[in-house]
């Protein structure tokens, strides 16, 4: 997938320059920062995409499973159009018989608070990096090198890549869709 933010993005918010060998490691943490948020929001959102998958309606219904959604392409079963109804978030079509729906989804462009939060939490596991050697502190809770010294209170749960409990369900309101996500879908 494709990271919310880039290595220049984090180079210039850290006022810092990373050499070669280091931007393969923070393109890592930066795919992974996004991994993350994409898991908290239950949607991958970027970038836009067509996919196609085999839907099983009920009643008629299909909820589509990626937000935002743009336009159904097309609905059909073995080959033939299936004449449907669009309305936000779902398809109707005359029958419960699974039908393969095409569709576009996903955003043009990056939403700025999640390439904000990409960076802060690339930028926060780098520092847990440099500091421990690690991606995470784990049980840590106190370290000291000659005048450095740094202590979680918390024992390290807001260490690594993740969010807090307020950010991941603010993250979630705005860019998800409750419990609808996408598990596979073939193009």
């Amino acid at each position: 997938m494709v990271a919310f933010a880039t290595v220049d993005e984090l180079e210039e918010a850290l006022k810092r320059t990373f050499e070669d060998d280091e931007r393969v490691q923070v393109e890592w943490l930066l795919g992974a920062a996004s991994d993350h948020l994409r898991s908290v929001i239950g949607q991958l959102v970027y970038p836009r995409q067509t996919s196609t998958y085999t839907a099983y309606p009920t009643f008629g219904r299909e909820d589509l499973p990626q937000w935002p959604v743009v336009s159904v392409v097309s609905v059909e079963r073995h080959g033939v159009p299936v004449p449907f109804t669009y309305r936000p978030g779902y398809i109707t079509v005359g029958s419960d018989e699974p039908v393969d729906v095409t569709f576009t989804w996903g955003l043009d462009a990056v939403p700025g608070e999640l390439e904000r939060l990409t960076i802060v939490l690339a930028a926060q596991a780098l520092q847990m990096f440099d500091v421990t050697g690690a991606l995470t502190g784990g049980g840590l809770s106190s370290l000291s090198i000659d005048d450095f010294r740094a202590a979680f209170a918390n024992g390290g749960e807001s260490t690594g890549i993740t969010l807090t409990k307020h950010a991941e369900r603010a993250v979630r309101a705005a860019f998800g869709r409750g419990d609808v996500v996408m598990v596979e879908a073939y193009t």
